[in-house]
């Protein structure tokens, strides 16, 4: 799988990445990174064909990836008349879960994390503020731009299965949301 996705990523293709998870949502993008544990893909929202932020999934999950064409096709010519081609590539730690935590979070003032595997529907967006061996200890904002008040919460490295920053709506909770809890 990390050479198919290494060979999208030279050749610019848009890729359809399939999970094994079960009701995972499938994802389309563009590939700026392959490592040893995760995959970092230029998010494409194929409602709007617009680029919408960055997504890493663990390769481990990835169970198929269906390429859809280059930078030719009407979605890449649709990318560059937005100006949004080629996709801008960004530096994140693809080896290690809790680097990639702390890269992503040094790219963006929120992410966004799934356990996809327990629901594929639950996530959270926050900060992260620690980082252990096992954990990461993580600041949530709410869907109205509060931080919770509960203090941190704690997520398992090995339960995560998805992390989202420079997404149009982690961006817009970022500009709501008052400085993070000290």
């Amino acid at each position: 799988m990390q050479r198919r996705l290494g060979e999208a990523a030279a050749r610019q293709t848009l890729v359809r990445v399939v999970r094994g998870l079960r009701r995972a949502e499938r994802l389309e993008g563009f590939v700026l990174g392959v490592g040893d544990t995760w995959v970092l893909l230029a998010r494409l929202d194929p409602n709007f064909i617009e680029l919408d932020g960055y997504v890493s999934v663990r390769l481990v999950d990835i169970t198929k990836v269906e390429e859809r064409g280059g930078p030719d096709t009407f979605v890449g010519r649709a990318l560059a008349a937005r100006g949004q081609w080629p996709p801008t590539p960004v530096e994140v730690d693809l080896d290690d879960t809790a680097e990639l935590f702390r890269t992503s979070a040094e790219l963006s003032p929120l992410v966004n994390l799934y356990i996809e595997a327990e629901d594929p529907d639950m996530c959270f967006v926050g900060k992260p503020v620690r980082y252990t061996k096992r954990k990461v200890h993580f600041l949530e904002v709410t869907p109205e731009a509060e931080w919770r008040d509960d203090g941190p919460s704690k997520w398992s490295l090995d339960e995560v299965t998805r992390l989202e920053f420079s997404s149009h709506y982690i961006d817009a909770l970022a500009l709501i949301a008052p400085a993070a809890p000290e």
